[in-house]
């Protein structure tokens, strides 16, 4: 089960997220994705073995992959009717814009995770 402690951490986000939307559907949570995504290789990464590069980008993408699918899962309900940030025209690209912020927060997780499988190890 220690294997999918990131993976759990990630669907919870977007559980919450997904929560969040349902009750007020006309307000962005525009970081969501962003946490969905990172959560998954931010947990996996920083655990006291730490990943492997190669296994740390499978878990990014993996992150991304859920907050992309709890973005369009979303979309298709209808709970992103909210503006985005540089515009709040009724015909915004919410989805675009989640998206965006999905990438962004992958990669920043990969980068928190490639910086702690990279520092020495302090066991003595």
């Amino acid at each position: 089960m220690k294997n999918w402690r990131g993976g759990l951490a990630s669907i919870a986000a977007g559980v919450g997220w997904w929560m969040f939307a349902s009750r007020s559907p006309s307000s962005t949570y525009h970081f969501a994705p962003s946490v969905v995504a990172a959560a998954w290789v931010v947990l996996e990464g920083t655990s006291s073995a730490g990943l492997t590069p190669r296994r740390t980008l499978q878990i990014g993408q993996m992150g991304l992959l859920v907050a992309v699918a709890f973005t369009l899962g979303l979309s298709g309900a209808g709970h992103l009717e909210g503006p985005v940030f540089w515009s709040h025209a009724d015909d915004a690209p919410v989805v675009l814009e989640h998206v965006i912020f999905a990438v962004v927060g992958a990669v920043i997780g990969v980068a928190i995770a490639l910086r702690h499988a990279a520092r020495p190890s302090t066991s003595g």
